[in-house]
């Protein structure tokens, strides 16, 4: 196979963040089997990555998003839903899915240092990085480690706890799907050429699991016609996520929930820029698809819940690489840093770059963090840096002299009802505080996101924020000009738009780490019947 076949080959392969192909085994059929006793109605979860209030309501207001505007106008609309920190999709996903922030599912980012293995996990930042750190063992990250070893297996997913009361779920092109059902992954011919992966992995879903022609629902009857094809990214795209949906209504086995993933506006707006509104148009179009699988689209409501948002922000980069990066291997150059592929113990210092936050360990537990904090104050573009000082998180930045300290359980409360004692400058993290009150600001719920970051894997560590129009770059990593980015504890990377239409009933509060308590409540104690009329408001 000639080298650019099979750096195409690679690309392909990166666009899933993983390389599994076509069919699933033969029992898988009968494992799938969506048939329940539930009777009232059904939960559609659509996340459409980096939708946010700005061009959500842009494409509204242009008449482009029919689905989206049907849905605003007959439910609750919620401009500020909060993401979980670092903002990255598997971290995102993850927190969806088990109700727990990352101290407790143990998914820290898209990439992060695993001590065990010696080695960074890179769930999918780039193929060059992937070629760089072990081609084989990146693959194997996402095609069976991270739901089956990485997500803390003392912590419970939707998927599972539904299947724990007799109800049905489904997971469609979302990475993160852990569940009690057994599922075959088929890794395709191709990548025994670059990689030892074994023919055929088998992994825990939902009853129905679709992830592109990694694995296809046996349950669907014509997946013939599926839009998956190698110039379809493999069914890695909205259109398929739509076409598996249709298909489950069509034949009367839509799960009692279903998560559908819409992954594309994601692609153009890192490209293109936060403003950029074609890809929601777009995703609006395949919503539109699924509302039509029923009689009408009210009858779409009258027989389910929607609920429909975004997984996160994103912020605007500068124009200039230069000026975006924040080089992670020219600041820390007079440390030794191993190189990628390579054992990280060999060198001193390691990075873990999730776009716009960074995590810079110290390898070998050397007390480096305060030294490594200090000197990452070199950089202007840095927003803060925080680090645990005992119980206690400590927290500078380059714009101030004076230290923010903070620990759980204290005399102050925040709007989730979590309560810290805070001592230093608070303004390092723009809080307002005021009686026993600390409200946030520019940066959504950052106590309890730095916390947990700093606490969700082992090895020593400082985390760095870059300031808005700013990323982190080192080997094997790249950054977008002019574009968008995320991963950051600001504002612009946290905050996404969500509808829920066809129920009154609300979530307590207006974070992804609440939505997991928020469905099963829907789906148990608070299931809402079928021609409710108070579907349509």
């Amino acid at each position: 196979m000639n080298r650019p076949f099979i750096i195409f080959l690679l690309l392909v392969l990166f666009s899933l963040t993983s390389g599994c192909s076509n069919d699933s085994a033969e029992n898988e059929k009968d494992q799938e089997q969506v048939d329940s006793s539930f009777s009232d109605k059904k939960v559609v979860m659509v996340m459409i990555d980096s939708l946010m209030d700005h061009t959500l309501n842009h494409v509204i207001e242009e008449g482009d998003a029919p689905a989206l505007q049907f849905l605003k106008e007959n439910g609750q609309y919620y401009p500020e839903l909060v993401a979980p920190a670092p903002s990255m999709s598997v971290t995102i996903e993850s927190t969806i899915l088990t109700g727990e922030m990352p101290d407790q599912h143990h998914v820290p980012g898209l990439s992060w240092y695993d001590d065990k293995a010696d080695r960074i996990v890179n769930y999918g930042t780039t193929w060059q990085f992937w070629v760089k750190n072990d081609f084989t063992e990146s693959t194997y990250d996402v095609l069976y480690r991270l739901n089956n070893e990485h997500l803390n297996k003392d912590v419970t997913t939707i998927f599972e706890d539904l299947d724990d009361e007799g109800l049905t779920s489904g997971s469609i092109n979302l990475v993160v799907y852990r569940g009690n059902h057994t599922h075959q992954l088929n890794v395709p011919l191709f990548l025994d050429e670059v990689t030892d992966l074994p023919e055929t992995v088998e992994t825990k879903g939902p009853n129905v699991l679709a992830l592109g022609r990694v694995t296809k629902p046996e349950i669907i009857e014509d997946d013939e016609n599926l839009s998956d094809s190698l110039f379809k990214r493999i069914g890695f795209q909205d259109e398929y996520s739509m076409e598996v949906a249709q298909q489950l209504i069509a034949q009367d086995d839509q799960p009692d929930f279903t998560f559908i993933f819409f992954p594309k506006n994601d692609r153009e707006t890192h490209k293109k820029s936060p403003s950029y509104t074609g890809g929601v148009e777009d995703a609006d179009g395949y919503l539109q698809g699924i509302l039509n699988s029923y009689n009408s689209w009210e009858e779409a409501l009258e027989e389910n819940i929607f609920i429909v948002f975004g997984d996160h922000g994103q912020d605007q980069m500068l124009e200039k690489g230069e000026d975006i990066a924040i080089d992670l291997e020219s600041l820390y150059n007079h440390y030794s840093l191993s190189k990628l592929g390579e054992p990280v113990s060999q060198g001193d210092v390691a990075f873990g770059i999730n776009q716009r936050s960074a995590y810079v360990y110290d390898v070998h537990d050397a007390d480096l963090l305060p030294e490594l904090a200090e000197h990452s104050l070199q950089d202007d573009r840095i927003d803060f840096v925080a680090w645990q000082e005992g119980d206690e998180v400590r927290v500078i930045s380059p714009n101030d002299e004076v230290s923010l300290y903070f620990k759980e359980n204290g005399e102050w409360v925040d709007p989730y009802n979590q309560s810290w004692s805070i001592e230093g400058n608070e303004q390092i993290l723009d809080l307002d505080m005021n009686g026993n009150e600390v409200v946030y600001s520019n940066y959504p719920d950052v106590l309890n996101h730095i916390m947990t970051a700093l606490n969700s894997h082992d090895t020593p560590k400082i985390m760095l924020a870059a300031k808005p129009g700013h990323s982190f770059r080192a080997e094997g990593i790249t950054i977008h000009e002019a574009g968008g980015e995320h991963g950051g504890l600001h504002r612009n990377d946290l905050l996404a738009s969500m509808i829920v239409t066809g129920t009154d009933q609300t979530p307590e509060y207006i974070r992804m780490v609440d939505l997991k308590e928020y469905i099963l409540k829907l789906l148990t104690d608070d299931s809402e019947p079928i021609n409710d009329e108070t579907s349509l408001n």
